[in-house]
């Protein structure tokens, strides 16, 4: 990182205080930031410990100019202090962890009828398809497949050892991290003899754009026609995603979640870690179902769920702390019971 306070500031779209050429080569949290460290406070609770950090720029908010006119380094105030300091990070993350360039790794292979766009890179051992299509400026790291008539879009990066199955496709600027499977076949079997069958799975999956999708995720293609991931949805590590699941736009799914075939999940819904979510139902949009939340009927829109059985937050709540009294409650109905001669 090799920024100036001003740059910090432009980039920022804030109003700089203190010398803006000051540079920063470095970003740190609050209490560990030092003089040539970039750091960042939002909290009200956080102020105090921010005019005393020993960072060389700190991002504040606007209005706390008061607290920080004494402060040794340089000041930036802006209204979103979290979201500049990202934007910074992304200039630091280019620097530290740059995109390779472009080019095609001899021990890769590609088939003669792959179409090979413009600036892409082919990483070591990776496998390219009979009829796949890598778009301009993507990335294919080491070890990644990419399926027969894949697709990947424009600027979509896939990280070592991501697996694309034929046909399935990957839309533009989508992330893909290690160990992600595409296309894996759905879990689908009939018993018409006392054995289970496979019912083939011959549909597909699409990612649509600027989805994020974390390491050793797996989402199935679909039986027949298609396994939907919506644009700009993000997807944690470690989340199954079954055949035939529509998954809307702006969602967010976390960790170790898992998503049951032929359902529908609606825009700007947050399925939190660990929950679990039953087949052929439809979740409204912006829905929240919280961690460990078991889902087994459908849920309309702007709701909040928890539970084993997923019921309305607070009345969930309540059951759970009733739950911890259960013992008292035994022994005082056998009490009674005594007292009754039952």
């Amino acid at each position: 990182m090799n920024l100036t306070a001003a740059d910090i500031a432009r980039i920022a779209e804030g109003k700089l205080q203190g010398d803006g050429a000051l540079r920063i080569s470095g970003a740190a949290p609050l209490e560990k930031a030092g003089p040539a460290d970039l750091t960042f406070l939002t909290e009200p609770a956080m102020l105090v410990a921010g005019a005393g950090s020993k960072a060389g720029c700190l991002l504040a908010p606007v209005g706390s100019d008061v607290l920080f006119k004494d402060f040794a380094g340089a000041v930036v105030f802006t209204k979103n202090p979290k979201y500049a300091f990202m934007l910074a990070l992304r200039l630091i993350e280019k620097e530290a962890r740059p995109l390779p360039p472009p080019g095609i790794h001899p021990s890769s292979s590609v088939a003669p009828s792959a179409q090979l766009g413009k600036d892409i890179y082919i990483g070591p051992f990776a496998v390219i398809e009979e009829g796949a299509s890598i778009s301009e400026g993507a990335v294919i790291e080491a070890q990644c497949y990419v399926g027969r008539n894949a697709r990947i879009g424009r600027g979509a990066r896939l990280y070592p050892g991501v697996k694309i199955m034929d046909g399935c496709e990957i839309g533009m600027s989508s992330i893909l991290h290690a160990g992600v499977t595409i296309g894996s076949d759905g879990f689908g079997y009939i018993s018409p003899r006392g054995t289970h069958e496979k019912i083939p799975q011959l549909g597909k999956v699409i990612v649509q754009d600027n989805v994020e999708i974390g390491a050793n995720t797996t989402i199935d293609r679909a039986a027949l026609e298609t396994t939907l991931i919506g644009g700009g949805t993000k997807i944690d590590n470690l989340v199954h995603i079954a055949h035939n699941v529509k998954i809307g736009k702006f969602c967010l799914i976390l960790a170790q979640a898992a998503i049951a075939g032929s359902t529908v999940i609606g825009d700007n819904t947050i399925i939190a870690g660990q929950a679990g979510i039953s087949d052929h139902l439809t979740i409204g949009e912006n829905t929240v179902v919280m961690g460990k939340t078991g889902v087994i009927a459908n849920l309309g829109p702007n709701q909040i769920v928890f539970g084993h059985t997923a019921r309305p937050r607070l009345l969930a709540m309540k059951i759970e702390a009733l739950l911890g009294k259960l013992p008292e409650m035994n022994r005082t109905i056998n009490k009674m019971k005594k007292r009754l001669g039952i």
